[in-house]
């Protein structure tokens, strides 16, 4: 049976899905890598979004610990605290 197209469902993003165009530019905005560095990570561990989060060394959505990489960048976050004058 056909998916019913009226129907908008929100995406599992609990889950990577490396064949959808649309999931591969979500994921690698959100993780701020590249679709390889995605791919690589998906072959390693899987496609649940913790375990790459966790194989890129990402911190999850609402940790805020300082300088814990950022959500949407993976970067490092730098305080004033840790700044060497």
């Amino acid at each position: 049976m056909p998916d019913n197209l009226t129907k908008r469902v929100q995406p599992d993003r609990s889950k990577i899905n490396m064949q959808e165009d649309y999931e591969v530019k979500y994921w690698t905005h959100e993780l701020g890598v590249t679709r390889d560095e995605l791919q690589r990570a998906v072959d390693k561990v899987g496609n649940a979004a913790a375990a790459v989060r966790k194989e890129l060394g990402i911190c999850p959505p609402g940790d805020r610990t300082p300088n814990a990489p950022s959500q949407k960048t993976g970067r490092r976050r730098i305080s004033s605290a840790n700044v060497t004058r």
